[in-house]
């Protein structure tokens, strides 16, 4: 450790102060991100999908039931058994401090939801600004320069995953990113003054908020240790009586600090660890042993230690990890809208299909960060240990799905960029001198906080979704007013279930925020409101005791009768035209998708249903289902997990997304596989469904010359999975008939073997959601084609009662 004085600027000393009121400026400009954005309902938006909203809901939900009443367990939810004890659905992965955090930010608030989001959305920001402000004051400290301290900070602040997660309430990074600059903040005291107990400190406070300090202690101990113990070595050597000195250097390293450090933090974590366990053990003894922990089992897992969830999971390789590390920390060195440029999404890309340039940037951002080590006079500990935090941490974990590839994690990488801005800038200075380099780094700076206050801006641009905000208010809203009632009583939460289960949807997210605080639990229909004391349901009913009449999208119940409950559905649907008749009346209405028949017996329900989802735009699906076009379904939906029988009807209600949705094909099928009855329900579309279409028509009509012309224009998209057929002006008239699309193999092998005599696969349609739809004069389809080498296609439209009205016949080459 070297003696070293920090110099803090004299008062009057502008220049001294310049580069901290200029990070500070820079740093209030996140408080911009706020804009029009709705948190709990929109799907699609870019601060509204995935672990952005759920973790959201989930932080803010174990924040708040954190209490003494409840042994500061970290639960999800709370509820009360038959026997009238408490219950628990833990989530104790995590140390407690973060979430006390949050607990401390939204107490005063009350039952007003919205000012708790907005207090915890603050925390977060306040968090990456300390954090923001502690790398600034580090690498101050050890490059020996605030602007290229400001610049460095900046810059590596600016980057597409930070500003994505920055205002979300999410412990997991945003908290815990602080954390980590106060550590590090703390090694860098260490080597340069030996200040050893404020350390032990800083890592203490960094433990408390997350585990991922343990990676960052990893390379500094290791590091430290192995420069003692050459020291030690090359004293030895030199020296007459070896021995002697062998023994001296093992006892001088077993009372080395480094190794001081590695005791108090393990220690300090086990005992955080350990209060969760008996959290955990308290609350599950009767059910669970003590491997069986969810804690227990989390770490397990995460180790690799377990049983692998997919051994074939390309992302476990090496290849395929390394693949995915590199693309994350090439997103931590290039601000926001330059990200999105190159390749970058917010969106977990395909596991084995990932942009080439994102990853090699990060591959050379990596590999010019260690190289430039070598130019580095002093504290390579310091950037070394910076520079590998984010594959210490990954690493260890390779063999768990979910940790190394989250986006979330992928702020781990910020201390990379962190050390690759400074050390070029840093070295950048040294080679033009002390006049001349301090001018670039005065202007780089400058130039970085540009960039970053445009970045916040261009965030702040993209997340923004007026329809969306306006939504979250009014639950938020209306959730306040029924906790007004409901806070520390029972509640069921009607429909909850739902077929269609990848896009987060606001009404899980019911268990963690809205009701937290109370006692909540899933009513899986209605008729399972029974020992409740309140229900809620996304529907309105005076004829019920409706308790909060000036509600807009959620509405308590009180004193709820589970047949009054049925009955009451069951009138408010057949109020109503059903979207689809066969054996069921099929109701698509707010969002929910119902089946209702009377009379009904058990065999009219006993075969399970199905369910085919078309949305408006194929980006809405999950990727795995976009070549196919539609979503199926996680799971087959029975009647008994979703359905009510009662009076001799049966009802059972389903909860597709809630992006715009262009037809659904749904039914029952037997054991077997035959279909008893189908049905397909095109709803009416929708201002945003139009404005969709619209655009994907402008686009697919801006490509290019067509691939072919006949009654309509014919493109073929590049990658030649998708045929679109365009026309304007058109009407109703232009798509009576039946439309034909032939499509002949490179292969006839890969024809089903029924098609293989005649040689090409028939794909006919007729011109109606969800294969083609008509609308402001235009018509538009998109047939997405077999997923195998094509050489030919012939397609047309048959005049109705016989012929041919236009055909078109089309070359593919590879």
């Amino acid at each position: 450790m070297s003696s070293f004085a920090f110099k803090r600027p004299r008062l009057a000393d502008w220049r001294g102060w310049a580069p901290l009121g200029v990070l500070l400026a820079a740093l209030a400009s996140l408080f911009a991100l706020g804009g029009d954005r709705g948190y709990f309902y929109r799907e699609g938006t870019l601060h509204d999908v995935g672990i952005h909203t759920l973790f959201t809901a989930e932080t803010l939900g174990i924040a708040e039931n954190l209490s003494p009443e409840h042994d500061f367990r970290l639960a999800r939810r709370v509820w009360i058994d038959d026997g009238g004890g408490f219950r628990y659905a833990l989530y104790s992965r995590f140390p407690v401090g973060g979430y006390a955090l949050v607990k401390l930010a939204i107490l005063p608030f009350g039952n007003d939801l919205a000012a708790k989001l907005a207090a915890a959305r603050a925390l977060s920001l306040l968090m990456v600004c300390g954090a923001a402000l502690f790398a600034y004051l580090a690498v101050a400290r050890i490059a020996g320069s605030r602007w290229v301290a400001l610049a460095a900070a900046l810059l590596a602040f600016s980057g597409l995953y930070v500003l994505y997660y920055a205002d979300s309430v999410f412990k997991e990074n945003v908290l815990e990113m602080f954390g980590l600059a106060l550590a590090f903040h703390g090694m860098v005291v260490f080597v340069q003054e030996g200040r050893f107990r404020q350390l032990l400190v800083k890592v203490c406070l960094a433990l408390l908020v997350g585990w991922r300090v343990y990676a960052m202690l990893m390379p500094f101990i290791a590091l430290g240790l192995g420069g003692e113990a050459l020291a030690h070595l090359r004293a030895a050597l030199a020296s007459d009586e070896r021995m002697q000195s062998a023994r001296t250097a093992i006892i001088s390293l077993a009372r080395s600090r480094y190794v001081a450090l590695a005791a108090v933090s393990i220690a300090f974590g086990s005992a955080l660890l350990a209060f969760n366990f008996a959290n955990e053990y308290a609350a599950y003894r009767d059910e669970l042993t003590l491997w069986e922990l969810p804690s227990v089992r989390s770490m397990i897992n995460r180790f690799g230690l377990g049983e692998v969830e997919d051994p074939e999971d390309p992302n476990l390789a090496w290849g395929g990890f390394l693949e995915r590390q590199l693309y994350r920390a090439g997103a931590a060195v290039i601000p926001y809208g330059a990200a999105r440029t190159v390749g970058y999404e917010v969106a977990t890309p395909e596991p084995v299909d990932l942009p080439l340039v994102p990853t090699v940037l990060g591959a050379a951002a990596t590999v010019a960060a260690l190289a430039l080590l070598a130019f580095a006079r002093r504290y390579r500990i310091l950037w070394a240990t910076a520079i590998l935090f984010g594959f210490c941490w990954a690493i260890p974990m390779r063999h768990h799905t979910f940790t190394p590839f989250h986006n979330h994690e992928t702020v781990i990488y910020v201390w990379l960029a962190l050390t690759l801005f400074a050390l070029a800038l840093a070295r950048a200075r040294r080679l033009l001198g002390a006049r001349g380099g301090e001018r670039l780094a005065i202007g780089i700076g400058a130039a970085a906080a540009v960039v970053f206050a445009l970045s916040v801006l261009h965030a702040g641009r993209l997340a923004r979704d007026a329809d969306g905000a306006e939504m979250s208010k009014a639950a938020l809203a209306d959730f306040s007013a029924v906790m007004e009632l409901a806070r520390e009583k029972r509640v069921r939460a009607l429909s909850h279930n739902r077929l269609w289960s990848d896009p987060v949807r606001y009404w899980d997210l019911w268990m963690k925020y809205y009701l937290a605080g109370s006692y909540p639990q899933a009513a899986r229909d209605c008729s399972d409101t029974s020992g409740a004391d309140f229900v809620v349901a996304p529907y309105r009913d005076d004829s019920l005791n409706l308790l909060t009449p000036k509600n807009r999208t959620a509405f308590l119940y009180g004193a709820p009768d589970p047949l009054e409950m049925c009955r009451a559905e069951r009138r408010r649907l057949e109020s109503s035209e059903p979207a689809a008749r066969a054996v069921f009346d099929v109701y698509l209405q707010d969002g929910a998708l119902s089946y209702l028949k009377a009379p009904c017996e058990p065999s009219d329900y006993a075969a399970p249903f199905f369910g085919y989802l078309y949305p408006v735009d194929l980006d809405d699906l999950p990727s795995k289902y976009r070549r196919g076009g539609f979503h199926p379904g996680r799971e087959t939906a029975t009647f008994a997990k979703f359905g009510a029988a009662f009076d001799g009807a049966c009802l059972m209600t389903l909860h597709p997304p809630d992006y715009p949705i262009a037809a659904i094909r749904t039914g029952q099928r037997a054991p077997g596989g035959e279909t008893i009855w189908e049905a397909l329900i095109t709803p009416p579309p929708s201002a945003e469904a139009l404005a969709l279409y619209e655009k994907a028509f402008q686009a697919i009509a801006a490509s290019g010359e067509p691939t072919a012309r006949a009654g309509f224009d014919l493109y073929l998209d590049p990658d030649k999975d998708t045929l679109s057929y365009l026309k304007a002006p058109c009407d109703e008239n232009d798509v009576r008939g039946r439309f034909f699309l032939s499509v002949r193999p490179a292969d006839v092998r890969d024809l089903p073997a029924e098609r293989r005599d005649a040689g090409h696969e028939s794909l006919n349609f007729t011109f109606a959601p969800p294969a083609g739809v008509v609308f402001g004069g235009k018509c538009m389809a998109r047939r997405v084609l077999p997923d195998y080498s094509i050489t030919a296609i012939e397609t047309g439209q048959w005049i109705p009662g016989g012929g041919r009205l236009w055909e078109a016949e089309m070359a593919v080459g590879d």
